[in-house]
This record gives C-alpha cells, sequence and structure tokens, in this order.
C-alpha cells in the first residue's frame, strides 16, 4: 500500500483506508471518494486530478497523503 501523492500520471489504483478525521472522511464519501473506488491518475503536478467512474477530482498533496491506496497494474 502507497498514499495517493506517491502514485504518478497515468497510474491505476484502489482507494482502501483513509487516514484521517472524521470530518475529512465524510466530505470525501460525500463527493464519491469512497473506499474501494477505483482511480486513474491523470496529473499529480501541483494539485493531484485522479478520475473515479469518469468523474474528474482535484485534491491537495496534504489531503492525498491521507488516503491509502493500492497500485494496480
Amino acid at each position: 500500500m502507497v498514499m495517493l501523492n506517491q502514485l504518478k500520471s497515468g497510474m491505476f489504483a484502489e482507494i482502501v483506508k483513509f487516514d484521517c478525521d472524521q470530518l475529512l472522511r465524510k466530505k470525501l464519501q460525500s463527493n464519491g471518494i469512497i473506499e474501494g473506488s477505483f482511480i486513474r491518475i491523470i496529473s499529480c503536478f501541483g494539485p493531484i486530478i485522479f478520475e473515479i467512474d469518469k468523474r474528474i477530482f482535484s485534491i491537495g498533496h496534504n489531503i492525498a497523503e491521507k488516503i491509502r491506496v493500492i497500485e494496480l497494474m
């Protein structure tokens, strides 16, 4: 497992766990960023931009370092 901010552009991963407080977890989940989601990294320069189910999300590195993922090949 690695943190979301450690992935590179074009990589695929599955969200496994949030290492953050309940408030941030609820905010992520209300936006559709949930455990078990499969993501594709679009860009990691500046904010982390990724796709879940054809929806594009952008989060800062400080939040991305609190999301554990499993890299997929």
